[in-house]
């Protein structure tokens, strides 16, 4: 299916990257635009739309406007205007093959993993959606022999009518943006629109591991991912990872740390079994495969002190995969920023060794009533910075800071990436004003 959208007059909904993409590919189609964000901002750039209800032929709404409660869009609704995601616009005008990835967490390290497997085996490839670029600003470069791998959130699945993938997976599925979603079964159902649209040829793959996850059966071919031996499926034997039985890397060659990255590389594996890759390829790619930044990163060790940036944590699934790769260190472990809704407990109750808590931001009293609920020790700042600096002059020779905060970062930063760099920008900046060398 493809839209005819020359002459049409369609309203792009929301400004940020997506939304600016697709009113690029609209332009290129032909499509008389004009463009409308909830955000002042906006008002004043020449194209903005005052009066947003029209009897337009197309709306597109970019991921980042909330949709729960949201009375332009019932207004539409109201008036059957069509609306469609940016990813249905990109889709309809795309070629080729195109791998899916969501879940709660993982999506960024799989889909990078997966596009490197690909490029080294040689296959054209391009990556987007939620991990970087915007579908629309792609699409029209693709062909018949390319392969698109784009990381869907959530927000792109929430509008989504036409979307759909050749090879999809859902790695994950934790309590999140429950602030904007309002329940979990409501977050739950927006994942699962991933599988919605499926032929009879498409792929789904699931994480065997996850409880709810295994569970998405929603399409006819299924493939499984586990840690655990499988009769069919990607999964670890001895120490290595097989694809059915064909084996494919020993651990010991995997870069990565933790077990949730264990589980990020059986994934990019499932996900690029139906392709020619030679063992070689695989081995290149995963064994020098480096992650996205804010991710479990390294930023650095001084007097001992090793300092992880893992801002991306913004909820406790990702806190918890991050604490269990360092379980075994000693652990000064930094939590904050502004609510999502989640129920803390559901970490401190696991019982890891963590020699403090230093809470910080919009959520420090509720994370430190909850710490303290299991016995840990904590403390409190209003703000990120005076958090980090306390961090630094506590820790100890062979302690762990780590920054993973299980919460969003916009009571203080405009992003989870502006948080972990104001992170590496106190830790360093400190020591390299005493000449320190930082390793």
């Amino acid at each position: 299916m493809k839209l005819k959208l020359k002459n049409k007059h369609v309203l792009v909904y929301g400004l940020g990257d997506s939304g600016r993409s697709a009113i690029k590919l609209l332009k290129n189609l032909g499509a008389h635009i004009s463009f409308y964000d909830d955000d002042v901002r906006f008002f004043d750039y020449i194209g903005f739309e005052r009066n947003p209800k029209k009897n337009w032929d197309l709306v597109v709404v970019s991921p980042g406007i909330k949709c729960l409660g949201n009375t332009l869009l019932s207004w539409f609704e109201q008036q059957k205007i069509p609306v469609i995601s940016e990813i249905d616009l990109a889709y309809l005008n795309s070629k080729g093959k195109i791998i899916a990835v969501t879940g709660t967490n993982g999506k960024t390290t799989v889909c990078m993993l997966t596009n490197v497997i690909l490029k080294v085996a040689g296959y054209t490839t391009f990556l987007c959606g939620n991990v970087g670029l915007p579908f629309s600003s792609i699409c029209e470069k693709t062909t018949k022999d390319s392969v698109v791998v784009c990381e869907v959130s959530n927000f792109q699945l929430e509008t989504s009518k036409y979307f759909r993938a050749d090879i999809n997976a859902i790695l994950n599925v934790k309590p999140d943006h429950l602030d904007r979603h309002g329940s979990f079964k409501e977050y739950l159902d927006v994942k699962s629109k991933i599988a919605s649209k499926l032929k009879r040829h498409d792929l789904l793959i699931l994480n065997l591991d996850d409880d709810v996850a295994k569970k998405l059966v929603l399409h006819k071919k299924v493939k499984y991912f586990s840690k655990n031996i499988l009769k069919r499926g990607t999964y670890i034997y001895k120490n290595q990872i097989f694809n059915n039985r064909r084996k494919i890397i020993d651990l010991s060659d995997i870069s990565l740390i933790g077990e949730k990255n264990l589980e990020n590389v059986l994934a990019s594996v499932a996900l690029t079994s139906p392709f020619k890759i030679d063992k070689e390829s695989y081995f290149t790619a995963i064994k020098n495969f480096i992650p996205a930044h804010h991710r479990m990163e390294k930023i650095g060790t001084v007097f001992g002190v090793t300092f992880i940036d893992d801002s991306k944590a913004t909820n406790v699934a990702s806190t918890i995969a991050c604490v269990d790769a360092f379980k075994n260190e000693k652990i000064i472990l930094l939590m904050g920023g502004q609510s999502k809704e989640i129920d803390y407990d559901d970490f401190f109750k696991i019982g890891y060794e963590i020699k403090m808590v230093v809470c910080f931001g919009a959520e420090a009293e509720n994370i430190m009533k909850s710490a303290q609920k299991f016995g840990y020790n904590t403390e409190e700042f209003s703000k990120f910075e005076m958090a980090v600096k306390f961090s630094m002059k506590e820790a100890e020779k062979g302690d762990y800071v780590l920054l993973s905060p299980a919460c969003s970062s916009f009571d203080e930063f405009q992003s989870y990436a502006e948080r972990g760099d104001a992170f590496k920008k106190i830790v360093l900046g400190n020591f390299f004003d005493t000449g320190v060398e930082v390793k």
